[in-house]
């Protein structure tokens, strides 16, 4: 299982962001961009476009619109 660690990285981010990478953390790491919004409590679209500005520590993986499938990479 594939733990975030927050750490001085963390002030530098909006809290969504932070909301965002504790939900796919929470999800074992890797997740659907819905699955990521319904964690979060965040809508699809909004999660979508803070994932596109997280890429320093998420990638995608596959996938279209919602149901594309996100993982932390190492640095996170």
């Amino acid at each position: 299982m594939h733990t975030w660690r927050l750490g001085m990285t963390e002030k530098k981010l909006k809290r969504r962001q932070r909301l965002i990478l504790r939900a796919l953390s929470d999800l074992g790491g890797e997740a659907t961009t819905r699955q990521i919004a319904d964690k979060a409590q965040l809508s699809v679209n909004g999660v979508s476009q803070s994932l596109g500005v997280l890429r320093e520590y998420v990638s995608p993986v596959g996938g279209k619109a919602g149901e594309t499938k996100w993982v932390l990479t190492e640095k996170s």
